[in-house]
């Protein structure tokens, strides 16, 4: 059986949401620009602290709106704040509690329906899809990125650690799949979507040339560790804080180094709605 928020089982943690507050949808959302007009109404699933649904409401809905939803009231709370902080004015878009298994909407109510990182942490991703596709209208547009853990490379070869991190810690939490990017084409299609109403594309995020967000990325990576929320070793406590200082002690050299660079891949959908 699915709980509502598999992702914060074990309470809600900022440090957490903190790594994701630096997205936006130039690097977390572009696939979709193609598909988006200005008068859309989007729903974006999973919005967490709220950073791609402010910049979809700000940036590229000017005649349209956006909702965020979330089953995680804290994080609600936190993004109402980045709304505060970055764009008080802003009138096109909210934020509320919901469950991406039961939205709190009617059958075909949006233009476009958004979720970012979301089926990766799922225990039902099929079901998470349907209904993902009950709530958008006809003729439009189901639009789903997830990354594919496996698949991330950090280099030089002496921080290869970190790659192999990210899936130990994925494997030991409560619902994250290391493979989602890879399965989402076909997750879709077993939730029901018409094959070929479905475009599937590839990207990642690539952390390379600019020392600001390397060193960003890796500040908040290692916060986040520091927290105890990241668990490599759930059976030996002393083997879990060997694991997690090794990966600080390699993030924080990491950030330092001029050739070192790490990539993330994800996976894309974007469904249209058969009319």
């Amino acid at each position: 059986m699915s709980t509502e928020q598999a992702y914060y089982s074990k309470g809600f943690n900022k440090t957490i949401s903190d790594t994701h507050a630096w997205r936006t949808v130039e690097n977390s959302a572009k696939y979709l620009i193609p598909v988006l007009k200005p008068d859309f109404k989007v729903l974006d699933v999973g919005s967490g602290p709220g950073t791609i649904t402010i910049d979809f409401a700000k940036n590229y809905l000017p005649q349209g709106s956006i909702i965020g939803v979330e089953p995680t009231q804290e994080l609600i709370d936190i993004a109402n704040e980045n709304k505060a902080k970055s764009a008080p004015d802003l009138e096109n878009v909210s934020f509320q509690y919901g469950s991406i298994y039961k939205l709190p909407f009617e059958d075909n109510s949006f233009d476009l329906v958004h979720a970012h990182q979301v089926v990766i942490h799922l225990q039902d991703p099929v079901k998470a899809l349907k209904e993902l596709q009950r709530v958008t209208k006809p003729g439009g547009y189901v639009c789903v990125r997830d990354a594919d853990l496996e698949s991330s490379i950090a280099y030089p070869e002496k921080f290869e650690a970190l790659s192999r991190y990210y899936t130990l810690k994925a494997k030991n939490a409560v619902s994250t799949d290391i493979k989602a990017g890879r399965k989402l084409r076909g997750r879709a299609i077993e939730a029901g979507y018409t094959p070929e109403n479905i475009t599937t594309t590839f990207s990642s995020w690539f952390v390379a040339d600019d020392s600001k967000i390397k060193k960003a990325w890796a500040e908040a990576t290692t916060k986040r560790i520091k927290s105890g929320t990241e668990v490599a070793d759930p059976n030996d406590p002393v083997k879990n804080d060997e694991i997690n200082n090794e990966a600080i002690r390699l993030w924080n050299e990491w950030k330092d180094d001029e050739s070192s660079v790490f990539t993330l891949v994800h996976f894309e959908i974007i469904y249209k709605k058969p009319t």
